[in-house]
């Protein structure tokens, strides 16, 4: 069965202007940020995130506006029990609201022009992440999204992140959803687990409401031999996805989030609850190094050879087993959006 119904396109497709779903993206892991800013690139945008005395995170533009150097060298200076991003290079101090307030070379009594600002973000910090609100200033901001089976729950967890050059599309549709690939694309990983007839997917069934995408499964062999292994997956559109395995007490989440127009972040974590919190910890650590050492290599390899870079409903030819991934590109599709970086630019 075929769900879409124009055949793949051989090349790129034209160059659109780089747009993605406005919502709330988790751009780095709450450790990352300690004493010392931390630079990153999310959204199209170089971004510094540091925290304030009481521990509050704050986003800002990397670049200093005074002569464009970047501010994550720089240090948090603190005066009268004020926090302020320091620029390494002539000690102008920013506010957590971008505001100049200190320039030595013309002295503490000098006027400071509104115009000598940094850009600030909307951020918020939720469940060990930091995540930044992608939406037009007009819209209302709702809460960040979470699962519920992971609310207050005492699993122990593991983090681990990489860095694809893989357009956000083809990365959300193989780390997000994409379940039936794993005794071709990890065959040797299937064939260690015993998984490696497993390539058939049955009994799947798939429910859509509002943004969230609910699918169940089972794969198994053709012959109805061998391991078969049973599947649920949940969806927050458009970034955010939760896997249930049937793997024992052992839950994978996953999220990214575009770096730019060419690249994505992605994060991994492992949820392990199992007897003893010990035994937790290590599994979870133990699950998270094999992901990101063994799984996600494999599909790294195979997405950097698909064409088109950029993936949607017009780009291939999906079929019943491709479910999920066309009710992702549907969602995508009539979700508002926003265009990449627009702030960038001072």
């Amino acid at each position: 069965m075929v769900l879409s119904s124009l055949a793949p396109q051989t090349n790129n497709l034209p160059t659109l202007e780089a747009t993605f779903p406005v919502a709330w993206y988790a751009i780095a892991a709450s450790h990352r940020v300690q004493s010392k800013p931390l630079g990153i690139r999310r959204l199209g945008m170089d971004l510094v995130l540091w925290r304030d005395t009481n521990g509050k995170i704050v986003c800002q533009s990397r670049h200093c506006p005074h002569r464009g150097v970047d501010l994550a060298l720089g240090k948090i200076a603190t005066e009268n029990g004020k926090s302020c991003l320091e620029c390494p290079y002539h000690g102008f101090q920013f506010a957590s609201d971008g505001r100049c307030v200190l320039m030595p070379c013309e002295g503490k009594e000098a006027h400071i022009s509104p115009a000598m600002r940094v850009e600030s973000y909307k951020v918020e910090e939720s469940h060990g992440l930091i995540w930044l609100w992608w939406g037009n200033e007009e819209m209302a901001v709702p809460e960040i999204p979470w699962f519920n089976e992971l609310k207050d729950h005492p699993r122990c967890w593991t983090d681990a992140e990489l860095v694809w050059d893989i357009h956000f599309t083809r990365a959300a549709e193989s780390v997000l959803i994409d379940l039936h690939h794993f005794a071709f694309a990890h065959h040797g990983i299937a064939k260690w687990m015993g998984f490696a007839d497993t390539k058939r997917l049955d009994s799947l069934e798939t429910q859509v409401v509002g943004n969230q995408i609910k699918t169940q499964g089972v794969l198994k062999s053709e012959q109805g031999n061998g391991l078969s292994m049973t599947f649920q997956n949940e969806i927050l559109f458009p970034n955010l996805s939760v896997f249930d395995l049937g793997l024992g007490n052992l839950i994978l989440f996953v999220t990214l989030t575009p770096i730019d127009q060419d690249n994505t972040w992605i994060n991994f974590r492992y949820y392990a609850d199992f007897r003893w919190p010990f035994l937790s910890r290590l599994i979870a650590k133990i699950a998270a190094w094999f992901e990101l050492n063994f799984v996600q290599p494999d599909d790294y390899r195979l997405l950097k050879s698909t064409v088109p870079k950029r993936s949607g409903l017009m780009s291939n030819r999906l079929v019943h087993a491709d479910q999920t991934i066309v009710h992702w590109h549907r969602l995508n599709k009539h979700h508002p959006q926003k265009v990449l970086g627009v702030k960038a630019d001072f």
